[in-house]
């Protein structure tokens, strides 16, 4: 179980990597984002992308995605107030193979609540050049590590 005080400004998580699919790209955008460049690949060839590109909000999705299967399932992640500056850099098309990355950015208190702390990590997709797709700097709070008690 990682806790609050298992983190440190300068730490660097490896999340995994994913391989997006046109399918995926599809689905997604038909249901949360309908523009033709997300659910069209013929209308899609036309757009300003030159083909079907993934939504920015479904980029953010698998981000999230790893970040959940490679750190916050075994964690006392206690929720997120929030997310800054999300963006998004270069498209995601079929067959893109992003590796997900978390740099913590800093560490903190969190006023009026001693049980936590306030974890404020970087948060990236590399393509398989390594340049980066998609960042966001995000807030999450964890739980700090209960006191151990004596017999």
């Amino acid at each position: 179980m990682r806790y609050f005080e298992d983190f440190a400004a300068g730490d660097v998580h490896d999340l995994g990597s994913v391989t997006v699919t046109a399918e995926e790209i599809i689905e997604f955008g038909e249901r949360y984002d309908p523009q033709p460049f997300h659910t069209d690949p013929a209308a899609a060839a036309d757009s300003a992308f030159g083909g079907l590109v993934a939504s920015g909000w479904l980029t953010a999705s698998l981000f999230m995605r790893a970040y959940v299967d490679g750190l916050l399932r075994d964690s006392a992640c206690a929720g997120s107030p929030g997310v800054d500056e999300i963006r998004y850099r270069r498209p995601v098309c079929p067959g893109d193979t992003l590796g997900a990355r978390l740099t913590v950015l800093r560490t903190g208190p969190v006023l009026g609540h001693k049980d936590r702390g306030l974890v404020q990590p970087r948060c990236e997709l590399l393509d398989d050049a390594g340049q980066q797709v998609f960042s966001m700097t995000l807030h999450s709070l964890f739980l700090r590590r209960p006191a151990a008690t004596g017999s």
